[in-house]
């Protein structure tokens, strides 16, 4: 009876600790999987500034437009072919544009790689966390474990003490039952 009750304890602290564990489990799972969602082409904002001269007045046009990584060294690229056949047609007002194109144009590559390597940074970071948490947890649900095993060791020892007792007290209540009904017989 004891024994059974013990059982149903301990069975029930391991099941709770096991759900425990599932949920944290899952949860770092779930959050593992979104975020490290993989994209072909990383966007990142760049600011553009065009000048235009037109007769005595001067425009200044800024755009704030997302490019992709790969679109962001196509655009390098080409600035450098046109900057190139521009110092080769020895033209100096195009020169001069090709080679302010080619300035902005490196500044949204290097803008580019910058924020890739930034958001590879954030998401190591999110990976770091997240592992260090699970591993807190896992500790945790640990240390919940070992006190369970130790509270059902010592509530194993005071039912074996119960047990005991009360074995020794019905032996002693068969014993002076035996020795009762030996003065009854010896009385007759």
């Amino acid at each position: 009876m004891v024994s059974k009750l013990l059982y149903k304890r301990l069975l029930n602290i391991i099941i709770k600790t096991m759900k425990k564990l599932f949920v944290l489990v899952a949860i770092a799972s779930l959050s593992f999987a979104t975020s490290c969602k993989n994209e072909k082409d990383n966007a990142v904002e760049t600011e553009t500034t065009v000048d235009s001269i037109t007769n005595d007045s001067a425009t200044v046009v800024t755009t704030t437009t997302t490019i992709t990584e790969s679109e962001a060294k196509a655009k390098l690229d080409k600035a450098k072919a046109d900057l190139d056949a521009a110092k080769a047609r020895g033209d100096k007002a195009a020169t001069e544009a090709a080679q302010k194109a080619y300035d902005d144009a490196e500044k949204a590559w290097n803008d580019t790689k910058a924020a890739l390597k930034n958001a590879a940074d954030n998401v190591e970071q999110g990976v770091k966390n997240t592992v260090d948490n699970v591993d807190a947890k896992a500790d945790k649900a640990k240390e919940d474990i070992n006190k369970a095993a130790k509270d059902a060791k010592q509530d194993v020892e005071n039912a074996a003490k119960d047990v005991k007792a009360e074995a020794k007290e019905a032996g002693e209540k068969a014993k002076e039952g035996y020795n009762n009904a030996l003065d009854k017989m010896k009385t007759k």
